[in-house]
């Protein structure tokens, strides 16, 4: 960080030359304004008002002249005094002299007409050209404009040549006076100053910035850093965030695997110290100019500057994930006492110019979701077929917007008598086709996206006129953390449901879902209670069953997850978890559901155990909405 801070004072300083040179020069230049601001006066100001004008004049002239030469109606006192009453409008405070000239055999101007302020030239007067450029006019056939030069009190000259039969007879002359430069030239000093005025603004200003900056950055280097671990930390990517377009960064996040568990059963220091001891391992591997970041509790994210054109690009980037994967994986953490074995999934994005760097984390974290939901320990590349896609986004919203998700209803059993005692409301969306959708087809990909909210809206509110249809049932909703943590899905809870509803809802939550903050779950799930809602452990025995927690719960139901279910007839072990599952619950007086019972021969299982409820295949499928009447005692 210190190294990138004194490059990045190294530049300033370089910018601070380049921009002291580009405002000398632009000082330099500025009296090479003046001239543009002449020019542009003189082209757009000045031309444009008078041309239209004299092209009149010139047009009146050629028509009185008619067939005979211009000359002629100069020397009729009536024509000649109706042409200076036209010509007199043009002579304002700006025009010195305007006078009309005619070009004789010989090839000598004469003056036809003068009503100059001063110097009057009389008709038929020789005019004294001084200017070679006046022969321009006669063959190009076209509007002149002369600057003076040599004549001290003119700035400009504009001719415009009278034609008869496709040759210049005579030329309307206008000089302007000089005050007009003058007057631009005031203008162009005030210019000066002011960009003077603003380039030593521009340095002080510059000077602060830079004595203020090197003030900040000691103060911001204590903030970049993640205290506990010594790596960059996320304030550092943010406010970074623009250097990363400059370089090719692959982009890596990494998560420990199940680093909720060794804070939960060792203690927080413990945990700590494996954070810490995670990131010297990562950076065993790392150069000066990658990066680690500690991204959030146990993730990390990894930013790698390296080549995308190098041939061994990819295989250079797949072969450092797995020597980091590795060094965590085959070398205990030795804290203490305590050996642990620690593992790491890893997500990758592959550097791309058209990402921006938070579209390149985005995309490696959805590839670290699909290792975890692989099974952890692995590497994921990120690739299209993973991403949230807008497709199955779309997918849902459509449905939602055109009343096309619904829910089917599997009996629990009571395994005593037979009878449905309550349903179990599974989600699916009917396409337009009218084929269904499971949950497996849309629910994991939407998970994390803004839609995935409203979808448990719409769950919530077709089980409302589910329960108010049926008075005598109890129904199951299936809710993740996302949902109980959501201050809007519980609210809708309190106020759509009366008491009595409430009393026939069961609220399902995953167990093998990692929940962070137990306070505020424990909090958000009293609030259902409060209602009247029930709560039901769902998946049980699937991940790491923290026994502590489901007491602190205080669970209705723990539904046995189906994976042990469906082994408990051929596999001694998942007969023992389940038997102890089930023993667990009858000390804590809560009540047991065996899912998936899909042959008579696990049922047969499960009645040994004891267990009273249970759901499946083998009992009963799930069952549409329009024909859960017929199921109903």
């Amino acid at each position: 960080m210190v190294e990138k801070s004194r490059r990045y004072l190294l530049n300033l300083s370089y910018m601070l030359v380049f921009i002291l040179v580009f405002l000398g020069s632009i000082y330099i230049l500025v009296p090479r304004l003046g001239k543009i601001i002449e020019n542009s006066i003189v082209n757009e100001v000045i031309i444009p008002g008078i041309s239209k004008p004299l092209n009149n004049l010139r047009k009146a002239i050629i028509f009185k002249a008619g067939n005979q030469d211009i000359r002629y109606i100069f020397q009729n006192p009536a024509s000649r005094k109706e042409i200076e009453k036209m010509f007199s409008l043009f002579l304002t405070q700006d025009v010195t002299y305007a006078y009309i000239l005619y070009r004789d055999k010989d090839g000598k101007l004469r003056y036809l007409l003068d009503i100059s302020h001063e110097d009057r030239g009389k008709f038929w007067q020789k005019f004294d050209v001084v200017n070679e450029k006046w022969n321009e006019v006669f063959k190009t056939k076209r509007d002149l404009i002369i600057k003076q030069e040599v004549i001290d009190f003119l700035w400009i000259t504009y001719v415009k040549p009278i034609l008869q039969r496709g040759e210049v007879k005579g030329l309307i002359v206008l000089d302007f006076s000089i005050e007009k430069l003058r007057e631009i030239k005031k203008i162009v000093r005030k210019i000066q100053n002011t960009i003077l005025i603003g380039i030593s603004f521009v340095l002080i200003s510059f000077i602060i910035s830079i004595y203020q900056f090197v003030r900040y950055e000691k103060k911001l280097k204590k903030m970049y850093f993640d205290p506990l671990t010594g790596a960059y930390n996320r304030l550092f990517l943010y406010e970074n965030s623009e250097l990363f377009k400059y370089y090719p960064f692959t982009v890596f996040v990494i998560d420990i695997d199940y680093f909720k568990r060794i804070n939960d059963t060792y203690g927080h220091e413990v945990g700590d110290k494996v954070l810490k001891e995670t990131t010297e391992r990562i950076s065993k591997y790392l150069r000066s100019e990658d990066l680690l970041i500690r991204y959030g509790g146990e993730e990390f994210l990894l930013l790698i500057r390296s080549d995308p054109n190098s041939p061994d690009y990819r295989k250079n980037i797949l072969n450092l994930a797995k020597r980091i994967k590795n060094e965590v994986e085959f070398f205990p953490f030795e804290i203490g006492n305590i050996k642990l074995k620690v593992t790491v999934s890893i997500g990758i994005n592959f550097y791309d110019h058209e990402k921006s760097i938070e579209e390149a984390v985005k995309n490696a974290d959805i590839a670290l979701y699909s290792a975890k939901r692989k099974g952890r320990n692995r590497i994921e590349v990120y690739n299209a077929g993973l991403k949230v896609n807008e497709k199955n986004i779309n997918v849902v919203k459509e449905a939602i917007e055109e009343d096309r998700v619904i829910c089917f209803y599997q009996p629990i059993i009571d395994l005593k008598t037979i009878k449905t005692i309550k349903f179990e409301s599974l989600i699916r969306i009917v396409t337009r086709k009218g084929e269904l959708l499971h949950p497996h087809e849309f629910l994991g990909s939407i998970k994390g996206a803004y839609i995935y909210i409203d979808l448990t809206k719409k769950i919530i509110e077709f089980n409302k006129k589910i329960l108010e249809k049926f008075r005598n049932i109890e129904i199951s909703i299936n809710l993740s953390a996302i949902d109980i943590y959501n201050e809007d899905i519980i609210k809708i809870f309190a106020e759509s449901f009366e008491r009595e509803e409430a009393n026939r809802l069961i609220i399902e939550i995953l167990e093998s879902e990692e929940i962070e903050n137990y306070d505020l779950f424990k909090t958000q799930l009293r609030k259902l209670q409060s209602i009247g809602c029930k709560i039901a452990i769902d998946d049980f025995g699937s991940g790491y069953s923290n026994f502590s927690h489901i007491i602190e719960l205080n669970p209705d139901y723990l539904k046995i997850d189906g994976s042990l279910i469906q082994k408990i007839d051929a596999d001694n072990k998942a007969y023992s978890i389940v038997k102890a599952i089930k023993h667990f619950a009858d000390d804590l007086n809560v009540k047991v559901v065996a899912e998936h019972i899909n042959s008579r021969e696990v049922f047969e299982k499960v009645l040994v155990i004891g267990i009273c409820y249970g759901q499946g295949y083998y009992l009963q499928p799930p069952i549409h909405p329009d024909k859960l009447d017929k199921y109903i005692s």
